[in-house]
């Protein structure tokens, strides 16, 4: 369904914002004693700009978009589904989080964000992933106002 299609498509945008890069601290020593080198801090992936995709769950399959925004380690902005099967659209927000290349997100396509049968219903989904230079690939799972609990979500977003 379009509302279960609508959780998977804002959980694949998420995941496709978060993109890790290694950044590194240096360790130090003393004149007394040495102490071990500290573990490199990687830098958090820029999310920023537009990731496409596709994104399947138990629902089906779509293709999704998302529009995304960062400021340090958080994420947010919009996302677009397209259902495969029927050609309902739905519109929603994506956010999260990125440490180095992993993300967390959270898609919420709100009750009027599809078009056709679909107006009344609403969906929420959350999950994780990973990021790849321009590549971005999760898991999600979630739940929708019309047809309950969307699972086995899988989200691949490239950048643009």
């Amino acid at each position: 369904m379009i509302p279960t299609r609508l959780s998977r498509a804002l959980a694949v945008a998420a995941i496709l914002i978060a993109v890790g890069t290694a950044g590194c601290s240096g360790g130090g020593s003393s004149s007394s004693s040495p102490s071990s080198p500290t573990s490199p801090t990687p830098s958090p992936a820029n999310l920023t700009g537009s990731w496409s995709g596709t994104a399947t769950d138990s629902s089906g399959s779509g293709l999704m978009t998302w529009s995304l925004s960062q400021s340090a380690t958080s994420f947010s902005g919009t996302l677009t589904l397209t259902d495969n099967g029927t050609g309902t659209k739905a519109t929603g927000t994506v956010s999260g989080s990125v440490s180095g290349n992993s993300i967390t997100f959270s898609l919420s396509v709100p009750q009027g964000g599809a078009d056709g049968s679909f107006t009344s219903c609403s969906a929420t989904a959350s999950g994780q992933g990973t990021v790849s230079g321009s590549s971005l690939s999760g898991s999600y799972a979630g739940s929708n106002s019309c047809s309950g609990t969307v699972s086995s979500g899988t989200v691949t977003l490239s950048k643009q």
